[in-house]
């Protein structure tokens, strides 16, 4: 009886973990989607060994690291990129950077 007992609260406890990383999982998901973004163009006007730097039509200037690129995009000097900031600020960099062509 004990080892029956004990089997169904091994079970229980498993399902329990089971969940908890399911629930998070669900939760990181659905704050991705509800994230508006703010989007500005850039052009490329040099590259470094770890990065890119950039500027807007406007005049504003950007750095971003190489590691925030797709590995499927080539960016060289002169491309315009389109970069994502999360709405909430810039604080943190861009989100996301896609390649105009």
């Amino acid at each position: 009886m004990r080892v029956l007992l004990l089997f169904l609260l091994t079970l229980l406890l498993g399902l329990m973990v089971f969940l908890k990383f399911e629930m998070d999982e669900a939760r990181k998901v659905s704050n991705e989607v509800e994230t508006d973004y703010i989007t500005e163009e850039f052009i490329i006007n040099k590259s470094d060994d770890s990065g890119f730097y950039g500027k807007s039509t406007d005049g504003k200037s950007i750095y971003f690291k190489k590691e925030k690129v797709p590995a499927y995009l080539k960016i060289q000097s002169g491309d315009s990129v389109l970069v994502y900031f999360d709405k909430s600020g810039r604080i943190d960099g861009p989100v996301k950077i896609e390649k105009i062509d």
